[in-house]
């Protein structure tokens, strides 16, 4: 492996993007190239950590926003009725899936 290579690894291990062999070689030039390569590790950490604070958050989308306030809702909910069987002895779960629908 060439130190160009191993940028290209280097980056993409940086957004966790390489499959199991690619790691086997990262993790090789990384042993290979020694401070230099941990030099260029430490320069994309940074540039990706300024990167991410770079972006402005976006609304979601009206459904999508709809639909998992909803499912934490029901999720909620059957806690709640899971809780308050156990309280009184009761383990039916079932029957508090059946009170949500």
């Amino acid at each position: 492996m060439n130190f160009e290579e191993f940028q290209h690894l280097a980056r993409l291990s940086i957004v966790g993007a390489l499959d199991p062999d690619e790691l086997v070689q990262f993790e090789g030039g990384r042993l290979e190239f020694g401070a230099e390569a941990e030099a260029f590790l430490d320069e994309c950490r940074k540039l990706n950590a300024v990167f991410a604070l770079s972006l402005h958050p976006c609304e979601p989308d009206p459904r999508t926003k709809a639909r998992l306030f909803k499912q934490i809702m029901r999720s909620s909910l059957l806690s709640r009725v899971v809780r308050k069987r156990r309280e009184r002895g009761e383990l039916l779960v079932s029957k508090a899936a059946q009170e949500l629908n």
